[in-house]
């Protein structure tokens, strides 16, 4: 049997979460209920990602000396490399294990925005299709929520929505993929949903009842706490690229495909982002490495706290206190410091 995969692909924040929830509720599986990452008060109705997916790739970040927030594209050819060559096998694996026998799944982690290649390279060697939602989300929201959460600069959470979309995008090539924009989603889901359950070839159960009511359930109004137009980001002084890009990327949520004006204008944003960004790629490696260090002190520094900590609770340590007491005042009496 044949399996199809989807992928959903998405800045964080933009609403990848409802997303994949509703490709869930059309009957593609995900992963079993202790799979998944544990909501926050951050996202109450649940990520809807895989813990063990998360993990792969955080791991395959740290061995590109990358973290999630980069507003600096990868190296290009990066899946490629031979260093790179056993997280490919393990992922062949992991697919393998975890969704070979299932006929229709998805799965969802935002970093897939800058990862897709990797999935791509062990998609195609299992010979699995794989179609994408690619979920968009006006930047002044995802920065309004990323400050929120995070406490991130607009300025830094609009690099980061630049660097997610425009790498993403480019890696469309050889998927079927159509966009959703989380804001339509919110306010008219059964539209949306049809639309791209049309264009992923998912068929619409017969009698919905079911779906509607649990999508009804889900997809709640209230939990969108941000919904800003073009005219709010211009205000916001996000930066030119960053408005153009998403206008461009509004047009696609009009149409199943974009058409050649609109992937050429994005990949002209693309390629100036990717020569800019050669200028400061020794200053982000060396900041990476800064950031690396300063982890590992840490982690020194609590498992010396969690030693002392031992020491001071240890059988040892209390019934050697009278000897103590007993030095210090010989200490003192003696002027011996």
């Amino acid at each position: 049997m044949k399996s199809k995969s989807i992928c959903i692909l998405g800045m964080h924040r933009s609403g990848t979460s409802a997303v994949t929830r509703s490709i869930n509720l059309l009957g593609a599986y995900l992963g079993e209920d202790t799979a998944f990452v544990t909501p926050l008060s951050d996202n109450p109705e649940g990520y809807w990602e895989r813990s063990d997916i998360v993990n792969f790739n955080g791991r395959l970040l740290d061995q590109i000396k990358k973290n999630w927030d980069t507003v600096a594209p990868l190296p290009d050819k990066w899946h490629k490399s031979d260093k790179i060559k056993p997280f490919r096998d393990e992922l062949v694996e992991f697919i393998k294990i975890n969704f070979s026998d299932h006929q229709l799944w998805a799965w969802k982690d935002p970093r897939i925005s800058l990862l897709l290649p990797i999935w791509k390279d062990a998609l195609d060697e299992l010979g699995i299709k794989s179609s994408i939602v690619f979920v968009i989300r006006n930047p002044l929201d995802v920065a309004k929520s990323l400050n929120k959460r995070d406490g991130f600069s607009y300025d830094k959470s609009f690099g980061i929505w630049f660097n997610y979309a425009t790498t993403a995008f480019q890696n469309l090539s050889n998927f079927t993929y159509t966009f959703i924009h989380y804001d339509r989603l919110i306010h008219d889901w059964e539209s949306e949903l049809r639309r791209c359950s049309s264009v992923l070839g998912i068929p619409w159960p017969n009698d919905d009842s079911q779906l509607r009511i649990k999508m009804n359930e889900f997809i709640r109004p209230d939990l969108r706490h941000s919904f800003s137009g073009m005219n709010e980001l211009k205000h916001a002084n996000a930066p030119r690229p960053v408005i153009k890009l998403y206008e461009l990327l509004l047009k696609t949520t009009k149409s199943p495909q974009p058409n050649k004006e609109i992937n050429s204008a994005i990949g002209k944003l693309s390629s100036d982002f990717y020569s800019y960004a050669r200028f400061f790629q020794f200053d982000m490696d060396r900041l990476w490495g800064s950031g690396q260090e300063l982890a590992e002190r840490d982690m020194r520094l609590i498992k010396k706290d969690q030693q002392i900590g031992a020491l001071l609770t240890s059988y040892s340590w209390r019934v050697t206190k009278p000897l103590r007491w007993l030095i210090a005042i010989y200490k003192k009496g003696w002027g011996i410091r």
